[in-house]
């Protein structure tokens, strides 16, 4: 019978076999060539798109968003055009953590994307990405915030923006180190403390060090700089190499009744242009623009001030200083109504469809009686219009290349099943490999990648990484099609619980060994948690300027 004491799940965002394989085979990642040999190894397909929000949330609840409620970081607002961050009170469906409780099991949690608020756990929970700051009660129990305060001598689980937008390549890749050896610290220091029969972490950095510095890695890359890059080729490497020596002091510390599981929520690869698809809205007559108003109020000249500006402060290093005294008709907060989207200047009585997020990659319809002033009806109106951009998005060519840029468009409910479909953008776009959708209008259609000014040369792909390795494991196994959802359904079985009949994932019976019983389902869903408080507006804004210097918002 198939029965683990114990589970440990790893995290890792944006971990790539393409980079992982390679090193291994060099020998540079004994850790990971341990793991493969001892146990099951393949791809993840993740969510489309694959983008961590979404990714982080299957993983854990074991469902496709059209179900848990969350398919980006951000969602469009009911009343404006702007947009609202999206927190933990907006998953709909239970956790893995939820359901462990109601077998009276504890579980710890430890710098998951979308836990913000945390939730009141049988064990304790550090939330990970979308917290505030750490002033913010992204911590429960809330006496063990000050309790890792101490024992850490401060608080910092990830990197301060303000690194990334000054451009300061050297700073920020110390203060990746910084962070990623206070964060294997916590996780030491929690799970000796606790010894949780569930424990589930994620190392978050290794995706930001990879939008940035790819093409110092990719000889090939079109932003490649021999001379200039010849400093940092390596660093992604070399921090794989760390995250190798991190893991194998973890492997280390738990006990062999343990199973491990490796996961990251997405791959990775290069990114080489941006597709401003506003632009080509407005160029073929979707999007339109208010009369350009004079000099003096003209919204986008004063965006550009603005950045401009921001950049400047955070290269004093004032940046952070001058973002909490300054007021924000002075940081031109109120000129600038749609921030983070380049929007200000639509007319929405004319404009039938619109991208706004980043990280999405999706395409929003100006639909009436969901938009404040949609201008398309539901039904045969709004039928046709997808289905016409669906055509004319498909004809898009790089004029380089000759190449389309678009691999797949997805109607909402062709990739995604549940109640709250309803809330998924319209249009989901999987761009080819290299291309990116990007927010605002610039002057051409496609551009060089870039955030803050600066080279962003990474991007995320489909297929991230799994390993499990156990009692019950098979030893150098290779997995074919593993799910994202696939994760809880399989922690379930191996802990000899029953896996909920709502869940999309299916149980890996192939990673398995050992003779294995027949898969027992329950009707009945476990009762998801409340978390501990909601978002304050100040926090909303905090959560939005740190999405946006993490490269999110554009």
């Amino acid at each position: 019978m198939v029965k683990t004491k114990k589970v440990v799940v790893i995290g890792l965002d944006g971990a790539t076999w393409d980079v992982i394989h390679p090193l291994i085979q060099k020998g540079k990642l004994p850790t990971w060539d341990y793991l493969v040999k001892n146990g099951s190894y393949g791809n993840l397909n993740s969510t489309i798109p694959p983008l961590s929000a979404p990714a982080w949330t299957s993983a854990f609840t074991g469902v496709n968003p059209g179900k848990h409620n969350i398919f980006d970081f951000f969602t469009i607002s009911n009343d404006t055009y702007d947009l609202r961050n999206i927190s933990s009170n907006d998953r709909k469906t239970p956790a893995i953590w939820n359901i462990l409780d109601s077998y009276s099991m504890t579980s710890g949690i430890f710098n998951i994307p979308m836990t913000y608020p945390p939730e009141a756990i049988r064990g304790f929970m550090v939330a990970g990405l979308g917290t505030p700051d750490t002033n913010s009660n992204f911590i429960y129990p809330a006496s063990l915030k000050e309790e890792l305060k101490k024992y850490l001598s401060g608080l910092q689980f990830s990197i301060d923006v303000g690194t990334i937008m000054s451009g300061k390549e050297d700073a920020f890749l110390d203060e990746l180190y910084k962070v990623s050896d206070m964060q294997e610290k916590a996780v030491h220091y929690l799970y000796n403390k606790y010894q949780p029969d569930f424990f589930m972490i994620v190392f978050d950095e290794l995706d930001r060090l990879q939008h940035f510095f790819w093409r110092h890695m990719q000889t090939q890359h079109p932003l490649h700089d021999p001379k200039n890059s010849q400093k940092y080729k390596d660093a992604i490497a070399n921090y794989y190499q760390h995250l190798d020596i991190v893991i194998k002091r973890l492997l280390d510390t738990i006990s062999e009744d343990t199973t491990v599981i490796l996961v990251s929520d997405h791959g990775f690869g290069g990114l080489y242009k941006d597709f401003s698809i506003n632009r080509y809205f407005h160029d073929i007559g979707i999007l339109k623009l208010k009369p350009r108003p004079p000099a003096a109020f003209n919204t986008e000249l004063l965006r550009t001030i603005k950045t401009a500006l921001k950049k400047l402060t955070y290269r004093m290093g004032i940046g952070p200083w001058v973002d909490h005294i300054v007021p924000d008709w002075l940081r031109l907060k109120s000129l600038t109504p749609t921030i983070g989207t380049g929007l200000g200047n639509v007319d929405w009585s004319q404009t039938k469809a619109y991208f706004c997020s980043l990280s999405g990659q999706n395409v929003w319809i100006n639909l009436k009686g969901r938009q404040p002033k949609g201008i398309i009806t539901r039904g045969d109106e709004y039928e046709t219009l997808r289905n016409e951009l669906i055509e004319t998005l498909y004809t898009v060519k790089d004029p380089k290349t000759l190449k389309k840029i678009i691999q797949k468009i997805y109607k909402k409910e062709e990739i995604y099943t549940g109640d709250f479909v309803s809330n998924a953008p319209d249009l989901i776009i999987d761009m080819a490999e290299g291309y990116v959708m990007q927010v605002g209008l610039s002057q051409e259609i496609l551009m060089p990648a870039t955030q803050y000014n600066l080279c962003r040369s990474g991007c995320h792909r489909q297929y991230g990484i799994f390993i499990a390795m156990g009692k019950d494991i098979k030893k150098n196994h290779q997995v074919q099609n593993a799910e994202i959802t696939d994760i809880v359904p399989t922690i379930l079985y191996l802990f000899d619980k029953q896996v909920p009949t709502y869940m999309d994932g299916k149980v890996l019976t192939d990673i398995l060994h050992t003779e294995s019983k027949e898969i027992e389902y329950q009707t009945i869903r476990a009762k998801r948690i409340d978390a501990i408080h909601d978002v304050s507006p100040e926090e909303e804004a905090k959560i939005r300027d740190r999405l946006k210097g993490l490269g999110y918002l554009g």
